[in-house]
């Protein structure tokens, strides 16, 4: 994601110095707190009213790092359809860009991720109410099938 964002502002500002000098970059990434990391870690994923109160604090954000009448690429490791839906409901203008792969390259390049707070869920993990197993065959918490969490 960083990747792509990075390149689309250089683009934008190669393309059309007016625009250019005034799209913001941002990384929302930055903004994911200590607590939520640690439980990613640990395959626990945030409620959905933590979600909306962290999505809500993510709006504020970019209120308060873009300035009016100018342009921002904003870039987000999730893509959940609740996030989605707040930052539409905030953000009507915005011009959406959802970024995919194979399941195959993204958790190749999960796995080779140095410094990242989010590694991917367990091994062996389901979700949609599959039983999480690790890689032991052992169950491990069934956090990721809570229906409350079921977008992440």
């Amino acid at each position: 994601k960083t990747t792509i964002a990075d390149a689309a502002l250089r683009l934008i500002r190669s393309q059309d110095d007016t625009i250019g000098g005034e799209v913001t970059s941002l990384d929302l990434d930055v903004c994911v707190p200590q607590w939520m990391r640690d439980n990613f870690v640990k395959g626990i994923y945030p409620s959905l009213n933590q979600r909306r109160e962290f999505a809500l604090s993510l709006c504020d954000f970019v209120r308060n790092n873009v300035h009016e009448n100018s342009a921002a690429i904003i870039s987000f490791s999730f893509v959940n359809t609740d996030l989605r839906d707040i930052f539409r409901y905030h953000f009507p203008m915005a011009v959406w860009a959802l970024v995919d792969v194979q399941e195959d390259i993204a958790a190749e390049r999960i796995r080779t991720r140095k410094g990242h707070f989010y590694k991917g869920a367990p091994v062996g993990s389901r979700v949609n109410g599959e039983v999480n197993i690790d890689s032991q065959g052992k169950e491990v918490s069934k956090q990721l099938n809570d229906p409350d969490n079921k977008d992440w």
